[in-house]
């Protein structure tokens, strides 16, 4: 069927959608991100671009969306990535009641000139919860330098499924071996994570990896642990209706006295008034530019 291609638009009253620019985090202009944002998709939902001058990837983490490009219609279903690369035509919508995606604007240059392909794709993704929740961070941490290790992990995890490891050749070996350790730890934050388990993932002695630890992420491994099981506890606020018992055990602590007693000694106040402060609601709801 021909399709006659257009620039659309329709997002209807049960769709949340919250942005993350250049504006909000500057250094995503390092990693020629124009724009991306995490999507909650009911109802009316439709965009359509006749020739983008940006390549578009979407993560999908639950529900189902349907895809229509000039070789047909296909499916994205759920722990996926779709590539629509940039001035190829493209339609999207919701397929089913729901969809959760996670989505980027990257800009058509050198740096992604590997996404210059001629079709649109759709192919399986592990990356899609850790983006959701990372850029989830981004979107309400305001104090860049808060924003700097939810960034690294959004650059490694974004590069990993994209298949463009060239910011990788400059790390050392150790510092590629703490950055798989730590994105690895940040989809088990509920595993009890010890300083000897830690070593040995990435084939350390204990003292040895404190020592590496200190000098590349500058916090001993509990310290980091410690970090980001906050950070996700913060998202999980935000984003979830969840019980404290629900956030507690996903992070990590069986008890929620003591996940509430260090909630708050690395936040300054507990989760419920950190739930119910007004920078922190998750009704917030923002209108998508065209």
């Amino acid at each position: 069927m021909e399709q006659n291609w257009e620039d659309r638009l329709e997002l209807g009253p049960d769709c949340y959608e919250r942005f993350v620019d250049q504006q909000r985090v500057p250094t995503l202009k390092s990693l020629n991100v124009a724009i991306a944002g995490i999507s909650q998709l009911r109802g009316d939902y439709c965009v359509a671009r006749k020739k983008p001058d940006y390549h578009t990837i979407l993560f999908t983490l639950e529900g189902e969306g349907e895809l229509h490009t000039h070789k047909g219609r296909t499916l994205i279903p759920a722990n996926t990535l779709t590539l629509l690369p940039a001035r190829q035509p493209f339609l999207i919508t919701l397929s089913r009641e729901h969809w959760a995606t996670t989505w980027f604007c990257l800009e058509d240059t050198a740096h992604w000139s590997h996404l210059r392909q001629p079709d649109a794709s759709v192919r399986y993704s592990s990356e899609a919860a850790a983006l959701y929740y990372l850029l989830g961070h981004l979107y309400y941490e305001n104090d860049p330098d808060m924003q700097t290790t939810p960034l690294s992990h959004l650059s490694h995890y974004l590069h990993n499924a994209l298949g463009n490891n060239r910011q990788r050749e400059h790390l050392s070996e150790p510092e590629r071996r703490l950055e798989q350790l730590f994105g690895d730890i940040q989809q088990q934050l509920h595993v009890n994570w010890t300083i000897e388990r830690m070593a040995e993932r990435v084939h350390y002695s204990p003292s040895h990896f404190h020592r590496l630890c200190q000098q590349h992420v500058n916090r001993s491994p509990i310290q980091q642990l410690i970090h980001l099981r906050m950070e996700r506890a913060k998202q999980l606020l935000s984003d979830t209706h969840w019980s404290l018992n629900q956030i507690a055990s996903a992070v990590g602590y069986s008890d929620v006295f003591n996940f509430s007693n260090r909630f708050k000694k690395s936040t300054g106040v507990s989760p419920s008034q950190f739930r119910t402060s007004p920078g922190h609601r998750s009704s917030e709801r923002l209108m998508p530019p065209l």
